[in-house]
């Protein structure tokens, strides 16, 4: 009997631990958002890869790597897909969509950036998605739109994101760059 009831707490503290462990993914997460703020991106990338090793449905780390991805400009394709998979957790996310608007807008990727622009009609953040319009326009279609332009530079609707800020500084320069002068 003695040895039976020995199994059964070895088996509840093995299972305790393995509990205690399932979720070890937002621990690195964590430690990968504490690199990041300090600027050491490189162990930040790496915590975000264990943490996605750990679990791959891990939001905050697919989302964050997505960024840092993005932002680094090195590899748009993988940023889209971890990005991608933070989406489908929270679709409606403006972050989210403001960094796959600007990689799909800079691939040229019309199919995507409907998609994209799909998310924004959907979400509550109808500011970020007349922008999103807005650059698709400019940058896709090369069409002017003087007066939706000139509300956004008031309101400072692109600062609030780094995406949506590049973009439309890049649409500044493509189509605006005669009236920026002026």
């Amino acid at each position: 009997m003695e040895m039976r009831q020995k199994f059964r707490y070895a088996i509840i503290l093995l299972m305790s631990q393995i509990a205690l462990n399932c979720d070890s993914s937002g621990e690195l997460a964590s430690k990968a958002r504490e690199k990041e703020a300090q600027g050491n991106t490189a162990e930040a990338l790496y915590y975000y890869d264990l943490a996605l090793r750990e679990n791959p449905e891990n939001f905050t780390a697919n989302k964050n790597l997505g960024i840092l991805l993005a932002e680094s400009g090195e590899a748009p394709g993988s940023a889209a897909l971890y990005l991608e998979k933070a989406l489908k957790k929270d679709p409606k996310n403006p972050e989210i969509l403001l960094y796959l608007l600007e990689i799909y807008l800079l691939a040229g990727s019309r199919d995507e950036t409907e998609t994209v622009l799909r998310g924004f009609s959907e979400s509550w953040d109808k500011d970020r998605e007349s922008l999103a319009r807005f650059l698709s326009s400019c940058i896709l279609d090369s069409k002017k739109n003087v007066s939706e332009r000139k509300r956004f530079v008031e309101n400072r609707i692109p600062e609030s994101n780094p995406a949506s800020k590049r973009l439309f500084e890049f649409c500044g320069k493509k189509l605006y760059e005669e009236t920026l002068g002026k």
